[in-house]
């Protein structure tokens, strides 16, 4: 429960800065003094401090700037997500071109995902059915195994008392994470969380020696072993870790757009970081998407194989779109980013083993 917490407050706190980020200067409407700075008012917006005109002091609007705040779903965010989705490079282009009053811009629309999905990802579990795929043979078959689980169990535990008596604390350990999955496993029509079989595993691994980490450099290689005793823990900094560090993927994707358009005229860094900042909210909101499908144990073709095309195809529409290519250019181009959007991956959770892990 603390994670899920600590990210809806990360959410609030990402709302809020891209509220702020995001607040128009407006004009019109609104005569007086500013309360905040005393400066003549000609709109809705002080033109000096950017304060609001009109105040309001009801208990409703502090209920109102909240959720405004967590959800930024002002009247621009529903003509952007369409667009992010649909026509991402007119998008982009609309944007770099200065058509950006319509539009959530960049960065305020990047904080929003990137704190959402790490929010979402929080509550996220993948679960194996287990017992429930065929209500007839699988519950016989669940019936038939009761006693091997019952036995199981039952040396478990005589190897418990014997490692307690004789105070083997790293068998003890492996032990009782294997009781646990057994346990677990042996509940007729349970829903049995994948990821924590995997770190009673890892834990079980880990203290008994048959898991070890192994750098060349003794000191991270201690970390690394101690961190995979409490692989819970360390999860747990790699999912804080991985939020706050999320702005690396911008400037660590600029290089590889610099170095494909190198020799296009009248392209600069600055429409390659709308490029990233627009591409990394959608892959994000994909992202969301298959992960609530797992929690959701939606399995179906249907939604699995559009979902997994839809990175390529977004990319090709966004080059095209915002670089103005052809067919042929887009596509060697799409190949390429997405061979260098696996590398960055691959460099980022390096980045996060290493300050969350070793940390």
């Amino acid at each position: 429960m603390p994670d899920q917490i600590e990210a809806a407050g990360a959410l609030v706190t990402a709302g809020l800065a891209a509220n702020a980020l995001d607040r128009p200067a407006g004009d019109g409407g609104q005569s007086g003094a500013c309360a905040n700075c005393g400066t003549a008012l000609s709109g809705p917006f002080c033109s000096k401090c950017g304060q609001r005109a009109h105040l309001h002091r009801s208990i409703g609007d502090v209920f109102h700037e909240f959720l405004h705040g967590i959800t930024h779903f002002d009247g621009k965010a529903w003509t952007t997500l369409p667009m992010l989705l649909f026509r991402p490079g007119t998008l982009i282009r609309s944007y770099i071109d200065g058509h950006r009053a319509r539009y959530v811009a960049p960065v305020p629309l990047f904080l929003m995902v990137i704190f959402l999905m790490f929010f979402v990802l929080s509550f996220v579990s993948i679960n194996d059915t287990v017992g429930t795929a065929d209500q007839g043979s699988g519950k016989a078959a669940v019936a038939s195994d009761q006693a091997g689980i019952a036995k199981a169990l039952a040396d478990i535990d005589a190897g418990i008392i014997e490692a307690k008596a004789r105070g083997d604390t790293a068998k003890l350990a492996e032990l009782e994470a294997g009781r646990r999955l057994v346990t677990a496993v042996g509940v007729p029509g349970a829903n049995v969380s994948v990821t924590n079989k995997i770190a009673d595993e890892i834990e079980a691994s880990a203290r008994s020696g048959k898991l070890k980490v192994n750098t060349g450099v003794k000191a991270l290689d201690a970390k690394g072993s101690e961190a995979l005793k409490n692989p819970r823990l360390a999860l747990y900094k790699l999912q804080t870790k991985a939020y706050k560090l999320s702005f690396l993927l911008v400037p660590m994707s600029l290089p590889w757009l610099w170095l494909v358009f190198l020799w296009k005229r009248g392209v600069g860094v600055y429409d390659h970081a709308i490029f990233a900042l627009y591409s990394i909210s959608f892959m994000s909101l994909l992202f969301i998407a298959g992960s609530l499908a797992l929690t959701a144990n939606i399995v179906t073709e249907a939604f699995w194989v559009p979902l997994l095309l839809a990175p390529s195809l977004h990319m090709f529409a966004s080059l095209r779109g915002a670089y103005g290519l052809g067919v042929f250019s887009a596509g060697w181009r799409t190949a390429y980013l997405s061979i260098a959007a696996a590398f960055t991956l691959s460099l980022y959770f390096l980045i996060l083993i290493v300050a969350g892990v070793f940390d």
